[in-house]
């Protein structure tokens, strides 16, 4: 997968240079910056030679290569919002390599590990490997928010029988806990004036009200983050996602905590401070635990506001995979209620939960073991919501390592363009095993075992070449049973001019390749 470094790296940032954050717009569902990143995904699939499909209200998108029954590749090009004052050295939408490392909002989530599954197919049908399933590759764009994308699709598309998304950890997540979003309400003017976070999904690094001396006082007492900037002050957090909010320090509990200590007296403040005391367990809210082999239930506050037009909190949970929705809905209206609040429902993602023994699994672990050598890692539990429960017998499969840590959702998120490609290594052996006919190997050798094949005997002495410390470029283009057409020299041309060594020039170039198959007896 080395020689595909460059153009995953480049068609990385292709989507990554689009602000794909969903916004409100009358002509495009998810807005413009979404549909533009939809646009360009379908069009790096086109170049490689997918056949593609764009729904027409821009919900979705995919593409496919291969017959038989489906295996689905679901990815998503919407990111969660990122600005540079929120702690990013750059421009999160400018990305760039450095030290290793390529850094913009989405090269982690879920735009790297996206495209570094689609150029490990594409090395596969370089190698003339034949597909032995319908692989499709599956484009949302509302994964951050709703999950409308899916919804629509599964309304119209049909369901892979197996597959993946590349957008959690190796070596695999066998089981996702439920997700449950909430709205909170009151419609009571509120006390005071506050608002904080800007999604469900991660722990609130800025929240702000009017400036009051008293609860500037109450967050020097407890020692908060937080600046005055003119007539208001800023409580300042750290960021992390909603999947594991721990590892974050939320503004909007700490303010809330200090306006509480302020003596602002506001039910929708008590509540907050006494249901989640500053934390995000769930302890708050009952003395039962509903614990299973998944954890227990997390809470995050990700986003606020009150004025005198109300109070909304917009709250998620992470459930245990065995726990009931319903019975935690139940739980929460109950307490609620109490301080003259209402819950709403917002979201629901049901739980997944694939046996290890499945053929599935096996093969996908077989695939991160047989490239990384690590046979000490074990599928795991994760709280986050990937696309994998949008089908059965779908697990979410890399694209972060073990021992490495995460940056999505985060300032300055980054991957490590080492890791990009072994996990495009450990994708390429994952289709090989899942997707591909093995037995059908690469053409050149089957045509080598009926009669002697020049282009292996070429390719084989400028290997051995190579091996003694020549510089060696071979090329080879056309078959003996027709005269090789002019595009193709021209195209053997650029391709020596432009450096593209090591890259079968015509191979990019749907036009030429459909010459060729048309000229071919066999493929």
């Amino acid at each position: 997968m080395k020689l595909f470094e460059e153009k995953i790296i480049d068609s990385t940032c292709r989507l990554v240079r689009i602000p794909s954050v969903y916004e409100e717009s009358p002509e495009f569902i998810f807005g413009e910056p979404i549909n533009r990143c939809l646009d360009e995904a379908l069009l790096i699939m086109k170049e490689l030679g997918f056949q593609v499909f764009k729904a027409p209200d821009g919900a979705y998108g995919y593409a496919e290569i291969g017959e038989g029954e489906l295996f689905g590749v679901l990815g998503h090009i919407d990111v969660v919002n990122a600005h540079k004052n929120d702690g990013w050295e750059r421009n999160p939408f400018d990305p760039i390599v450095k030290d290793g490392y390529l850094y913009g909002r989405g090269v982690q989530d879920d735009k790297g590990p996206m495209m570094a599954a689609v150029y490990a197919f594409k090395a596969l049908l370089e190698e003339g490997f034949q597909p032995k399933k319908r692989v499709r590759f599956i484009f949302g764009g509302d994964e951050e928010t709703l999950w409308r994308c899916i919804a629509i699709y599964k309304e119209r598309e049909e369901t892979p029988v197996m597959g993946f998304t590349p957008d959690s950890a190796f070596p695999l997540t066998y089981a996702e806990k439920g997700l449950l979003q909430v709205l909170i309400k009151s419609e009571m003017p509120a006390a005071y004036d506050y608002e904080g976070g800007d999604s469900f999904n991660a722990v609130a690094t800025k929240a702000s009200c009017p400036y009051h001396p008293q609860i500037e006082d109450a967050l020097n007492q407890k020692g908060y983050v937080y600046k005055k900037t003119g007539n208001s002050l800023e409580v300042q957090g750290v960021s992390a996602h909603a999947k594991n909010p721990w590892k974050g320090i939320s503004a909007n509990l700490n303010l809330l905590d200090a306006m509480h200590a302020s003596g602002i007296e506001d039910k929708a403040i008590t509540f907050i401070v006494e249901c989640l005391k500053g934390k995000y367990r769930f302890e708050g809210f009952t003395e039962q635990d509903y614990s299973d082999f998944s954890g227990p239930i997390t809470i995050n506050l990700g986003k606020m506001k009150a004025s005198k037009e109300g109070t909304v909190f917009s709250v998620d949970l992470r459930l245990p995979v065995t726990q009931k929705k319903d019975e935690i809905m139940e739980l929460l209206r109950s307490k609620a209620a109490t301080y003259n609040l209402v819950v709403e429902p917002f979201d629901w993602l049901r739980s997944i939960h694939i046996p290890l023994e499945s053929n599935l699994i096996q093969s996908l672990m077989g695939a991160y073991q047989e490239v990384t050598g690590d046979c000490v890692a074990k599928p795991y539990i994760s709280a986050g919501a990937s696309y994998a429960r949008a089908f059965d017998n779908h697990v979410a499969f890399g694209a972060n390592f073990p021992n490495y840590p995460t940056s999505e959702h985060q300032p300055n998120e980054r991957i490590a363009v080492a890791n990009l490609i072994k996990a495009a290594e450990i994708y390429k052996v994952a289709f090989k095993k899942l997707a591909f006919d093995v037995e059908s190997g690469n053409v050149s050798r089957k045509i080598a075992s009926i009669a002697p094949s020049v282009t292996l005997e070429v390719a084989a002495l400028a290997k051995s070449m190579r091996e003694q410390g020549e510089d060696v470029i071979s090329f080879s283009a056309g078959e003996p049973d027709f005269k090789t057409p002019k595009n193709i020299r021209d195209a053997a041309i650029y391709a020596i001019e432009n450096g593209m060594t090591g890259y079968t020039a015509a191979s990019g170039i749907i036009e030429l390749k459909n010459e060729i198959c048309d000229k071919l007896l066999r493929d």
